[in-house]
């Protein structure tokens, strides 16, 4: 992902007030391209091969399939994808679970930032 210019991003958040918040952040950014959004892993699984995300901002608590098991599929689907889960429980709390779900990055919805993005895409 260091030699692309453009950064395509799904974003799979079920609250509309957070999903708009992801957005607006990522907007201030013209590498960052929102190339999918869904509302649930299910709807985000179908999708996922076809917008083929360089990044999926994931929440973990979702409608059916949870962020984790849809970070699990996805990641079966394309081992290079880079998962970070965005989620309003404790980044401590989730951070063993995430990575058996090969998610790379737990971030919570109060510190969630597009530095903090940046960072992460650039550890990884």
């Amino acid at each position: 992902m260091a030699n692309k210019l453009h950064t395509k991003v799904m974003i799979v958040e079920d609250v509309a007030a957070f999903r708009e918040v992801l957005e607006l952040q990522l907007s201030l950014d013209p590498y960052m391209d929102i190339v999918h959004t869904s509302t649930s892993g299910e709807a985000a699984l179908k999708a996922f091969l076809e917008v083929s995300p360089d990044l999926v901002l994931l929440d973990f608590r979702l409608p059916g399939i949870d962020g984790l098991e849809t970070a699990r599929r996805m990641k079966e689907q394309d081992p290079e994808v880079k998962i970070a889960l965005v989620t309003a429980y404790s980044e401590e709390a989730l951070a063993l679970s995430a990575k058996t779900s090969h998610v790379e990055e737990v971030i919570s919805k109060a510190s969630f930032s597009l530095a903090r993005i940046k960072a992460f895409l650039a550890r990884n």
